[in-house]
């Protein structure tokens, strides 16, 4: 199959990490797949030089229309079969682009958005059940339109040799009698990092050698100083490591004790899957897609969201039973093995994008 590929993050976060893992699968079976991202960004760098892949850099402009018609022209000569985008920019630069060629465009939901483009997309691919329920209420979107196939992740990348937690460890100053809770998201007030500053006093009377990690980009700053600034007012800022943004997740993941998603909202958090997959106990607020994350029930504690109660309890009944945390993190890795992985994932999407590419193909012949 001919894929077009469009992303317009810079940056690395879920839905891009889930465009490359997907782009990279659909090359290494033998599809071609051109990928049209940002100029600078992460994504085209980590797939440069990638077999069956043909990286294309623009600023997904819809005006003028020289990029538009520049990316219609590669779709002509590479007889491209299907358009997929992910985020908002590169959705609308993709129903504008299917106008053009006549190439159904289909778009991937990782967000809770009221947009016009989702009903001028050929076809919709959900991330979560909560996800395709949203856009069918909110964005009016017809079943027929939807599918939905869960976020996935490249397990391999959390196969580490067997002293990388205690080198993490020695990287951060930790003594071996310390425990590590971690969040790993960027600054944001839906990801909800203040509810388990608020937890951590509670927290420490129970636990007084834990510390906590925060790694993520700064999104936010006036919420990244209110959390800092709860932290000192509560009198625990000595045991956080503010780390900022971290490039070695996997091996950041192999030097907790327990991860911690204390989120708002979200619609199925790639961030959850990646911590199972390193084999954490793993705590989430119990909001969007995360429960759908609990596929094997057992695999993770959910807790109440904005509830630093909540997130004390199950924090310090995890800290202080090792028997609980290792069922926790073997439960989780046999989840992601038999429900998350990109390989067992990818057939759905490409079935989705193979259907829809029929269909368009159907629709110009017939004139419609």
């Amino acid at each position: 199959m001919k894929v077009m590929e469009i992303v317009s993050g810079v940056d690395v976060n879920g839905a891009i990490m889930h465009a490359l893992l997907l782009t990279k699968e659909m090359a290494r079976c033998g599809h071609t797949v051109i990928m049209v991202c940002r100029r600078d960004s992460w994504i085209g760098r980590e797939l440069a030089g990638t077999a069956n892949v043909i990286v294309h850099e623009c600023n997904l402009n819809r005006w003028p229309l020289n990029e538009l018609n520049e990316v219609a022209r590669m779709i002509r000569v590479h007889q491209i079969e299907i358009i997929h985008t992910h985020m908002t920019r590169a959705h609308n630069f993709g129903v504008f682009l299917s106008h053009l060629t006549h190439v159904p465009c289909v778009a991937t939901a990782q967000s809770h958005k009221m947009h016009p483009h989702w009903q001028f997309a050929s076809h919709i691919i959900a991330v979560s059940g909560v996800t395709r329920r949203y856009h069918q209420t909110h964005n009016l979107i017809p079943r027929r339109k939807m599918d939905m196939v869960y976020n996935f992740v490249d397990s391999s990348r959390f196969n580490l040799p067997q002293d990388t937690r205690e080198e993490v460890r020695t990287e951060l100053n930790l003594s071996p009698e310390q425990r590590l809770v971690g969040v790993i998201s960027d600054f944001l007030p839906r990801k909800g990092q203040l509810y388990l500053v608020r937890a951590l006093p509670e927290i420490l009377k129970s636990a007084p050698d834990t510390m906590v990690a925060f790694a993520g980009h700064v999104r936010k700053p006036d919420y990244y100083d209110r959390v800092r600034h709860e932290a000192e007012k509560l009198g625990v800022v000595n045991h956080i490591l503010w780390l900022g943004y971290r490039s070695d997740i996997p091996r950041l993941l192999s030097a907790l004790d327990v991860y911690v998603l204390p989120s708002l909202d979200e619609m199925f958090p790639v961030a959850v899957l990646e911590a199972m997959a390193a084999g954490c106990a793993c705590v989430a607020s119990a909001v969007g897609g995360t429960p759908e994350c609990n596929a094997e029930p057992g695999s993770l504690v959910l807790v109440p969201p904005a509830d630093p109660q909540a997130l004390t309890r199950a924090i310090v009944d995890m800290l202080a039973d090792e028997e609980q945390r290792s069922m926790l993190r073997e439960a989780a890795k046999n989840t992601i093995q038999n429900h998350f992985t990109v390989e067992r994932l990818t057939p759905a999407i490409l079935d989705v994008l193979a259907r829809v590419a029929r269909s368009g193909r159907r629709h110009v012949r017939e004139g419609t």
